[in-house]
Formats: C-alpha cells, sequence, structure tokens
C-alpha cells in the first residue's frame, strides 16, 4: 500500500488532533532531531503525521516517488509500508498512531519484513 500524501490538508495543532480522534489513533506532538538518511525501513503500526514545523522528504519505495512534506501537511505511512525518511534538519510533527502501544524496535529493516 502507498504513503498518501495531501499538501496544505490542516491548519493548527488542534485541527490535526481533532482529526486523529476522528479515526481513533492516538495522538502526540513530537519533535524529531536533525538526522541522515535512515535506510529502508517498516513500522508496526499506520501513522498519520501532519507536519507542523520543518521540512520532512520520505520515499515511498512501493512507487519511487519523493514526497516533500513542510508545514500543512498531512501523510499516511500505512503499517509495514516500506519507506525511506531523507536527511532532514529537524521538524515538528503531531503524529496519529493506530496502536496506542509502540513495539521496539519502531524502525524495522527490509528484511524482517
Amino acid at each position: 500500500m502507498a504513503i498518501v500524501v495531501q499538501h496544505g490538508y490542516f491548519d493548527g495543532d488542534q485541527q490535526a488532533l481533532d482529526d486523529i480522534e476522528k479515526v481513533g489513533y492516538y495522538g502526540s506532538k513530537i519533535d524529531v532531531a536533525p538526522s541522515g538518511d535512515t535506510p529502508v525501513h517498516w513500522h508496526d503500526l499506520s501513522m498519520h503525521i501532519y507536519i507542523t514545523e520543518g521540512t520532512l522528504r520520505v520515499k515511498d519505495t512501493a512507487t519511487g516517488e519523493v514526497h516533500e512534506c513542510v508545514s500543512g501537511t498531512r501523510f499516511h505511512i500505512p503499517e509495514r509500508a516500506l519507506h525511506i525518511e531523507e536527511e532532514h534538519h529537524g521538524y515538528s510533527a503531531i503524529v496519529g498512531r493506530s496502536k496506542l502501544e509502540v513495539l521496539e524496535p519502531f524502525v524495522r529493516l527490509a528484511e524482517e519484513l
């Protein structure tokens, strides 16, 4: 299943949190420190991510498409969808998770799928 990206989707934190609540996900605010590229990986849950500050570039390995996600962008990463997060300078987001408990390791390598 492909990553779905919607630019200009929301205007503020409360709108993102309300959207997360409507779909029954568990929401939280996060600040992510600058990072290099992550290897191809997947997660054991689905996520709706709402970028509030900064920029995150995500490559959907199913389609090969690279999405540039900036403030106001909402994107959905389905459970077990392979993707790459490119190098970034840090960003802030509101994240809706499909599961309350996050199993470790959170980032799982492609060969574990």
